[in-house]
């Protein structure tokens, strides 16, 4: 594009400050316009980046950091000073005959407790991270399903004004009829309240986009919305795998993952509360003072807790019922994951064949029957009722199409949801669904 020609005269154009800051202007507003069209892909980037529910598994993720640390450190000394034998009678009145003694003690850890510490707060990192991918998997499916649905408002609203035009068309046979004494004027105020009703639908859908925008935009924290028009394929459905490879795929879903790291917090305590069973040696090492004959000595002890692994028997019983637990969560999750694996992808391909005959069969079926309706209600074989009723059922039968492929989108989310992968053949995409 030329801003400017050096050949112009020197009254039309003149590259100064004000024309520079009038072209940034210009470069600016046509990156809005550009920007006004968002897809799936961009919505997505943005809500990973802005969505502040994920922020806060970073915060989570210095707490496990703290802990971590704290995990890796050994038993702390502790110094300690004890005084005898002074301040009380004779011959205690004074400090003559005390005795004073510095010492430091700790404990020696056995067991592998440090190590098993070390491990148990290791394994939360896992666990983190999984709730994480699930959190993410959520949010993502979530917005997709916003996304579709406000796909297939924007479709709708094409309908509408489809739906207009015709309660238009409709509107103004009917006044030529009417005019010319063919009919009575109860046709004309059918078809104008038919008209009115129509327009009313139009607007109701365009305000259900406008607020369906709104809530997409809150996904990546912006109170209104940067984009007038989402940009996406309502119609086009891939090719979904085998539902056998569906299945294998469920073992491997981020949702099972999360359980098996449960399984694995739980047996990383096991092993915590195994350690604890150890007993470990408390010992001190100190100097006496004894004013009385002005001597020190070294002092020296040790103590073991006893009956401590029965102590902790409660312990390993309860950490132990939560491993089986765990366990079978595991398989009473994956068989639900299989049933609604089955379900959605059972309702999905019902929804493709409702969508095939109504877009192959019905509706072309409809669409000649209402032009026909059309020639029939102008020549006077046809009354006003049979023609609005072919018009309601054509876009009727268009509203029904939106709908159904909507869900086969819809159903095409939970199967990823639940999968936690890709479910279409990156090879063989067709145009309006399975083949």
């Amino acid at each position: 594009m030329t801003y400017f020609n050096k050949n112009m005269p020197s009254g039309v154009f003149k590259w100064r400050g004000a024309n520079k800051w009038l072209l940034m202007l210009l470069l600016i507003s046509s990156n809005q316009l550009i920007a006004k069209d968002i897809n799936l892909a961009t919505a997505i980037n943005l809500m990973l980046k802005e969505n502040p529910s994920l922020k806060i598994f970073e915060l989570r993720k210095r707490s496990l950091d703290g802990a971590q640390y704290t995990a890796g450190l050994n038993p702390e000394i502790e110094m300690g000073l004890e005084a005898e034998n002074f301040l009380g009678s004779n011959p205690y009145t004074a400090f003559d005959q005390s005795e004073l003694t510095v010492s430091v003690s700790s404990v020696i850890e056995l067991g592998g407790k440090k190590d098993a510490r070390k491990n148990f707060a290791s394994t939360k990192y896992g666990l983190l991270d999984a709730q994480r991918k699930i959190n993410s998997l959520d949010l993502i499916s979530e917005l997709t399903d916003s996304f579709i649905d406000a796909l297939a408002t924007q479709e709708r609203i094409k309908l509408a004004e489809e739906s207009v035009r015709l309660s238009e068309d409709i509107y103004e046979s009917v006044k030529r009829k009417a005019k010319a004494g063919a009919i009575s004027d109860v046709e004309v105020k059918r078809s104008f309240a038919s008209l009115k009703q129509a327009q009313l639908t139009l607007k109701g859908e365009q305000s259900k986009l406008e607020r369906q925008s709104v809530n997409l935009s809150l996904y990546w924290s912006e109170k209104q919305p940067q984009f007038s028009h989402l940009s996406g394929e309502l119609f086009d459905f891939g090719v979904v795998k085998e539902i056998g490879q569906l299945h294998q795929n469920l073992e491997k879903s981020i949702l099972i993952q999360a359980l098996t790291m449960n399984q694995r917090l739980a047996e990383s305590t096991l092993a915590v509360v195994q350690a604890e069973s150890k007993a470990d040696v408390n010992w001190s090492l100190g100097v006496r003072r004894i004013e009385e004959s002005n001597d020190a000595a070294l002092t020296a002890g040790f103590s073991i807790p006893l009956f401590k692994r029965k102590r902790n028997k409660g312990d390993l019983m309860e950490v132990e019922a939560e491993i089986d637990s765990s366990r079978a969560e595991q398989q009473i999750a994956l068989l639900e994951l299989y049933g609604q694996v089955n379900e959605f992808y059972s309702l999905r391909q019902a929804a493709i064949e409702k969508f095939n005959v109504l877009e192959n069969e019905i509706i072309p079926a409809l669409t000649h029957a209402l032009e026909l309706t059309k020639e029939a209600y102008l020549d006077g074989r046809y009354g006003y009722l049979e023609y609005s009723a072919a018009r309601a059922d054509l876009i009727q039968s268009k509203k029904s199409l939106i709908d159904t492929a909507q869900s086969i989108l819809n159903y095409g989310v939970q199967l990823e949801r639940i999968t936690a992968e890709p479910i279409y053949n990156d090879t063989a995409q067709t145009q309006g669904g399975d083949s």
